[in-house]
């Protein structure tokens, strides 16, 4: 939480053929936001994380809000 407030950031688990262009344009097309920078890390466990900061005229934390909930009413 403390990340996605400080640095408009969100994170996603990707794919690990993914890179940070795919991310970028992915998210993008997805969601319908600008986003300024990605960075990955692949865990231990082999999954890989995506670190997406948004543009300034997003907030990750409003963006992770209409997620969830749009993720919520689906499953209803």
């Amino acid at each position: 939480m403390e990340k996605m407030e400080d640095n408009n950031t969100l994170v996603f688990i990707v794919d690990v053929k993914a890179n940070k262009h795919q991310i970028k344009q992915a998210v993008k097309k997805l969601y319908d936001i600008d986003v300024t920078k990605v960075n990955t890390l692949i865990r231990l466990d082999g999954e890989k994380k995506a670190y997406v900061r948004l543009a300034p005229d997003y907030d990750a934390l409003d963006v992770a809000n209409k997620l969830e909930s749009s993720k919520l009413s689906r499953a209803a």
